[in-house]
């Protein structure tokens, strides 16, 4: 198979710069340049990052404000994709940033399972742990920007719903997805 391209039978596997850790500072927040990764991991594209690390900086860790607009950023990147199921695989306190402190990403709980709403939603992720969401973004009205202060971007609403749910996505809502983290 070309490089970054997956047969027919196998998910895509694609590599969003968005979705890195905290930024910035340490070592291990470094990532390796884009040819390293393309040769370690031939089945994954990406084209989505750019050749070397250029955000990386060894003044200081980036603020947990551009790492929320990061995941932000890279969760609408999502709802433009043409799969219905995602999983997206990151780092806990990209995810922490971006599902607690973003203005503009909602957390709902439509968990039905009573053990698993022990676990507060906005608990950071553990090591490994999965989660899914069903994931739903819309456009603010002026109305909405003037009581809630959108800033005119688009809101996005996380839905945590029960491993074993049968939730069964619309099918005729172009901007509804189901994800996996």
């Amino acid at each position: 198979e070309p490089r970054g391209e997956e047969p027919s039978s196998l998910p895509r596997r694609v590599c969003i710069e968005d979705f890195r850790e905290i930024n910035g500072k340490l070592m291990n927040a470094q990532r390796r340049p884009r040819s390293d990764l393309e040769n370690k991991f031939p089945h994954w594209c990406f084209e989505q990052i750019p050749d070397s690390d250029e955000s990386w900086t060894e003044e200081e860790l980036e603020s947990r404000e551009a790492c929320s607009d990061r995941g932000y950023s890279g969760m609408l990147w999502i709802m433009q994709q043409r799969e219905d199921n995602v999983l997206l695989v990151c780092h806990g306190g990209l995810l922490a940033y971006t599902m607690n402190h973003h203005s503009n990403v909602v957390l709902l709980d439509g968990r039905s399972v009573h053990s698993e709403k022990e676990r507060c939603i906005t608990k950071r992720f553990g090591n490994c742990e999965l989660r899914e969401f069903v994931i739903t973004v819309w456009e603010p009205s002026a109305t909405d920007e003037l009581t809630n202060g959108m800033n005119g971007q688009p809101v996005i609403t996380l839905e945590e719903v029960s491993m074993d749910s049968t939730y069964v996505l619309n099918g005729n809502n172009d901007d509804e997805k189901k994800v996996q983290m």
